[in-house]
C-alpha cells in the first residue's frame, strides 16, 4: 500500500454507502471488513454534473449507525461514481508552471465544455505532458456544493475526508500497478446498473475517458459499439493490445461483445486478483471494493 492514506474507505452512491477497512498484506492489500448500508429514499436528486444532496439526514442516520458498528476512526478516503464527475483530457497551447495560474487556465478551458460556470466546480488535474505543445491535462471536476455538503456530514460525525476520487479511475489504478509496462493501446470498461465508463490508454497515457448514463434509449451493447466506432475513427486506435472489463455480475456475453468489437482479448476484473483477503458475502459490490484497493496503488 504505497500511497499514504487512512485504512478506511467510503464508497458513496445515490442509494448506498459502503465502508471498507483495508490493511497491509504481504503483496496486496487485505480487506479486513466491508459492509454496505442502504440510504434513505431521495437522498440525492438529479443535478448538473453531480447530483444534488437533498436529504442530508439520510446520510447522517447511516453515519451514526456506522460509527457504532465500526469502532473508533477519524479519517477516510471517499470514492464516488464516475458519472458524478466530468473527466476531460484538455489540450492547451501552454501551461504555466505555477499551480494557481495553471488552475485558472484549466478552468478557463473548461468553459468550452461545461454547461455551468467552472467556478462552481471542485477541480483536480494532472499534467500528462507539457512538451511538445500542446500541453495535455487530465481534469477531473465535480460540483463543489455537493462535495462540501457530504464532507460536512462526515465532519459532524467525527470523520475527516482526506481524498475524493472517481471509482473507475481507482479500478484502473489497481490494474496498472500490477500489469507489465507497455506502450500499447488498452481499453477499459467499468459497467454499473445505470452508467458505464469507457477509457482508452496508450501506455499509461489516457487518450479518452468518459462516463455515460444508461438511460434506456440504447442498450449497453449498442453503447459499446458506438464507443468502439468512436475510438477507431477519432483516436486511430486500430490495434488494441488488451481490454479490461470491471463491474458486478459481468456475464460472458458482454465480454464477448467487447472482444468482437475491439479484436482483442478481454480480461474480466476480479477482486481476488487485487486483495489478499476478502470478506464473505460481498459479491454484490466486488467492483467497488476493487476500487478501494486502487486508492493505495
Amino acid at each position: 500500500m504505497a500511497r499514504s492514506f487512512p485504512p478506511d474507505v467510503i464508497v458513496l452512491d445515490s442509494d448506498s454507502l459502503i465502508h471498507a477497512r483495508l490493511s497491509r498484506g504481504r503483496k496486496d492489500p487485505q480487506i479486513v471488513q466491508a459492509k454496505s448500508y442502504r440510504l434513505g429514499a431521495a437522498t440525492f436528486a438529479p443535478g448538473v454534473v453531480t447530483p444534488d444532496l437533498v436529504n442530508p439526514a439520510a446520510i447522517a442516520d447511516v453515519l451514526r449507525r456506522l460509527r457504532v458498528e465500526s469502532g473508533r476512526w477519524d479519517k477516510a478516503s471517499m470514492l464516488l461514481p464516475d458519472s458524478w464527475f466530468r473527466m476531460n483530457i484538455l489540450e492547451l497551447p501552454s501551461l504555466p508552471e505555477a499551480k494557481d495560474e495553471a488552475n485558472q487556465m484549466v478552468r478557463w478551458s473548461l468553459k468550452r465544455t461545461m454547461p455551468i460556470d467552472p467556478a462552481m466546480l471542485r477541480l483536480a488535474f494532472e499534467v500528462l505532458s507539457r512538451t511538445p505543445a500542446p500541453a495535455r491535462v487530465l481534469a477531473v471536476s465535480a460540483m463543489e456544493k455537493t462535495l462540501a455538503g457530504i464532507e460536512r456530514l462526515f465532519a459532524e460525525a467525527g470523520i475527516e475526508i482526506v481524498l475524493v476520487e472517481p471509482m473507475g479511475l481507482n479500478i484502473w489504478n489497481a490494474i496498472t500497478v500490477r500489469e507489465p509496462a507497455t506502450t500499447g493501446d488498452r481499453i477499459f470498461f467499468f459497467v454499473r446498473e445505470h452508467d458505464f465508463t469507457t477509457g482508452a490508454f496508450r501506455g499509461n497515457q489516457p487518450l479518452f475517458i468518459r462516463s455515460r448514463n444508461l438511460n434506456g434509449q440504447r442498450t449497453l451493447d449498442q453503447e459499446i459499439k458506438l464507443s468502439a466506432s468512436y475510438l477507431r475513427d477519432t483516436l486511430r486506435t486500430e490495434s488494441i493490445e488488451s481490454c479490461y472489463l470491471a463491474g458486478n455480475r459481468i456475464d460472458g456475453a458482454l465480454s464477448s461483445a467487447i472482444a468482437t468489437e475491439f479484436g482483442a482479448p478481454v480480461r474480466t476484473v476480479a477482486l481476488s486478483d487485487f486483495a489478499e483477503r476478502v470478506p464473505e458475502g460481498i459479491g454484490a459490490y466486488e467492483a467497488e471494493l476493487t476500487a478501494c484497493t486502487g486508492v493505495f496503488a
